[in-house]
């Protein structure tokens, strides 16, 4: 496997190119820090206009294009390529695109033996009106040359400026917590403020025709009227530095791009709790659209990251803290081996977000007190984009800084699935696509499975659970607490989304059961004390921290703060209890909703795009009429699974969660009274064997028509063929009473060999007489 110390960086695909293009020229040696002679930086500015070739008489071409530098308005001129390096050159020359070279001593742009190294794209602005934001000293930055790391770049809306500074930002303003207690001084957490040099270049760039861009002053710089998310029009900028992340203490803006005409918002409110979170229910209307605010859905991350971002915060002292936004998480845990040599010990990050959205995740990591180039590890759970996206891009800056960082991911979703502990042969393609060409090339770790990963104070379990992807992965974090020397363990569902699944298709069928199958898998096998959400629009991890800010900053509250894990719960609260223990916990609450949405005929009812298993399958082979009287063999003692609680983490002890967090996404699934019992279990058709074969032709009734599934695995996942196939892990039919689930799961010894039925969808039916359940 490549690793950062001697991956060169090329020109990516264009699909990727907005997010990720931003080459590094160095040789990643270690960062010696500061030396006794001033480095020598690559030279950087925007493009102009598009690149011309001439051709000399010996066939040779030099590449020539305009470009806007701290120098003025230049004319670049290469050393003479071949017409096939020619072209490479200019890919990465598109207007509007920020590139940094290196100049020879004859002053033309020298071509290293890779040519995709001539010009390193640092920031991509083209037509795009959609907002771009860079921190000065985190993302992206002008190329490593000579062993030290190239000059910062920042991007973002103008707010302030004087004759000396500029302040850049992402108009984030937070004025009061959830509680309606407003901040002495108003809360901008992405927003800095640079010194400029006296001699600062500035351009007033056109990106309508960048060739009508013209110099310009700092004094003739726009500013953004003002913080009010009605103002759409918001002035954008790129911003180039004197010096690299070492000195940004004392580094200077030497060079301005003010882009003509100005980014336009949407106009709508902006919050640190997710978008149409029940927190909003009390804010009232927005005086511009009409709307409550909590009726007001948010744009999306891809054109406005702005709208997602949220306050970090600390979920076990000194340990672990979240980093994400308010739509999707990203996790830090800080790992202490506990010997005297602190190289052993990690800083390991979970997951990496939206492409566009790194500032915030960067910034989010400084405020906690951890360096994002301190990171020794990045967990990437499944191959889509809303949770590897900034993972190239902290790379980068990782590789600019001259430090490793090693990547980890599933093997199936980077190169695909290839068995099972079943022993069967698939070749099923891995989601992450073709164009993560660096990804590909820089993951050097692939996941062992159900095994603890022993960091000292922090352990990580790894769970294969294919079914949003065939790679998805969940984890489970064991952390030591350090306030009283316990382990508690977190539980992170890797791949929550039904995207993809909601109605049957060749190619998804196994993953549609193995989805359903997971969920069962995880409620009856894991332990876990808290949810760690992967999506927060999905469990309101955010919402608890802002409910417990809200209480910690109440003066009443004063001698009796609270912490985050006082703030979470670990059961359900409106859960019935036996022998003084309640049924349920948080995180197998929040696996039963989304098992309820791909399994349940409501689903169908509620969402015509959806198509659940229990109506339009697939169906597990042999059982599309059920099975009647069919013997199997118990193999643990069963569980209770109470239907899904729409209140989550429902807390008494904090006002602001003393109802609960109702989410709104599927809620149609909330059956606090159904219940169900869950059992693994052996049993003994002679059809199934734990997976669905290839070519494998059923009929659907919900869509009226016979599918031909490609194959996949589904239990054989987890475990090699028992006596008759893998273990599966089936429940009842919904149960009216806790008492009707208490009566079956009396019944349930395990190794015992029993007589069930099973109806279409691999449910055991519950007859009449409950007690008869299990025969």
């Amino acid at each position: 496997m490549n690793t950062a110390s001697n991956f060169k960086w090329k020109v990516l695909p264009a699909v990727i190119a907005a997010a990720f293009l931003a080459g590094c020229g160095g040789s990643g040696d270690d960062d010696a820090g500061p030396t006794a002679s001033a480095p020598v930086f690559r030279s950087a500015g925007l493009v102009q206009a598009a690149p011309t070739v001439t051709t000399n008489a010996t066939g040779q071409q030099v590449v020539n294009v305009s470009v806007l530098t701290q120098g003025g308005v230049k004319t670049l001129t290469t050393t003479a390529v071949t017409p096939a390096n020619a072209a490479v050159i200019q890919a990465a020359l598109a207007p509007g695109n920020l590139v940094d070279w290196l100049a020879s001593d004859t002053g033309a742009v020298t071509v290293p033996t890779d040519p995709t190294q001539t010009f390193n794209v640092v920031l991509a602005k083209g037509k795009s009106s959609d907002a771009q934001f860079n921190l000065q000293k985190y993302g992206a930055s002008v190329a490593r040359h000579a062993n030290a790391p190239g000059p910062m770049v920042a991007a973002g809306w103008i707010y302030n400026k004087t004759g000396s500074t500029i302040t850049v930002g992402d108009g984030s303003i937070v004025t009061a917590d959830q509680a309606g207690r407003a901040y002495t001084t108003p809360i901008k957490r992405y927003e800095e403020t640079y010194t400029v040099a006296p001699d600062a270049q500035v351009f007033n760039v056109n990106t309508d025709d960048y060739s009508k861009s013209t110099v310009s002053t700092l004094a003739a710089v726009p500013v953004t009227a003002n913080y009010n998310y009605a103002t759409t029009a918001r002035q954008a900028a790129y911003l180039l530095f004197d010096n690299n992340y070492q000195n940004a203490a004392n580094a200077k803006v030497v060079a301005i791009w003010y882009f003509t005409p100005q980014s336009k918002t949407d106009g709508k409110p902006v919050w640190d709790v997710p978008t149409q979170s029940p927190m909003l229910a009390d804010k009232g209307t927005d005086p511009v659209s009409g709307q409550t605010y909590v009726a007001i859905n948010a744009t999306g991350v891809s054109a406005a990251p702005y709208t997602r971002s949220t306050e970090p915060f600390e979920m076990v002292k000194n340990t672990l803290y979240y980093v994400g936004d308010n739509e999707v998480a990203s996790y830090v845990l800080k790992a202490d081996m506990g010997t005297a040599d602190t190289s052993d010990d990690k800083v390991i990050k979970i997951d990496a977000g939206w492409p566009n959205s790194g500032y915030q995740y960067f910034k989010n990591m400084e405020l906690m007190g951890v360096d994002p180039r301190s990171v020794t590890d990045l967990w990437l759970t499944h191959g889509h984009g809303d949770h590897y996206g900034t993972a190239v891009e902290h790379l980068k800056m990782m590789d600019n800084a001259g430090k490793t960082m090693n990547l980890w991911a599933s093997k199936e979703d980077v190169i695909g699935v290839k068995g099972d502990l079943q022993g069967n042969v698939w070749d099923i393609p891995g989601a992450l696509p073709d164009t993560e060409t660096v990804l590909r090339a820089r993951t050097n770790n692939f996941y062992e499975y159900d095994k603890w990963y022993d960091y000292g104070n922090v352990q990580i379990m790894v769970i294969w659970a294919p079914g949003h992807t065939p790679g998805t992965t969940n984890m489970l974090f064991r952390v030591k607490n350090p306030a009283d020397g316990k382990f508690v363990i977190f539980g992170y569902h890797g791949g929550y989304g039904v995207n993809g699944l909601n109605s049957p298709t060749p190619a998804n069928g196994w993953r549609r059961l193995s989805f359903q199958h997971g969920f069962s898998y995880l409620q009856n096998t894991v332990d876990v004390d808290f949810v760690a959400p992967q999506h927060t629009n999905q469990y309101p991890i955010v919402e608890v921290f802002q409910g417990l800010k809200a209480y910690n900053r109440d003066p009443a509250n004063a001698n009796k703060p609270l912490t985050m894990l006082d703030a979470l719960t670990t059961k359900v609260f409106d859960s019935p209890a036996i022998g003084g223990t309640k049924v349920t916990t948080e995180f197998a609450n929040q696996l039963e909703k989304r098992r309820s949405v791909v399994s349940y005929k409501a689903s169908d009812v509620a969402n015509r795009t959806y198509k659940s298993i229990e109506t339009s399958g697939p169906f597990k082979p042999g059982r599309e009429a059920g099975l009647t009287d069919i013997r199997a063999t118990l193999l643990d003692s069963g569980k209770i699974v109470q239907g899904f609680v729409g209140a989550q983490n429902k807390n008494p002890a904090i006002p602001l969660l003393a109802n609960g967090i109702v989410v709104p996404t599927d809620s149609y699934v909330d059956d606090p009274t159904g219940f169900f019992v869950q059992v693994s279990i052996d049993v003994q058709d002679t059809v199934y064997k734990g997976y669905v074969p290839p070519s494998f032709a059923q009929n659907s009734p919900g869509l009226g028509a016979s599918i031909t599934y490609d194959g996949g695995p589904v239990e054989s996942v987890h475990a090699a063929k028992g006596t008759f196939h893998p273990p599966e892990v089936l429940r009842t039919q919904r149960l009216k009473t806790l008492a009707e689930a208490q009566a079956v799961l009396a019944k349930i010894q395990k190794g015992r060999t029993v007589t069930i039925s099973l109806n279409p969808g691999s449910e055991i039916v519950v007859p009449a007489d409950v007690n008869a359940t299990f025969r």
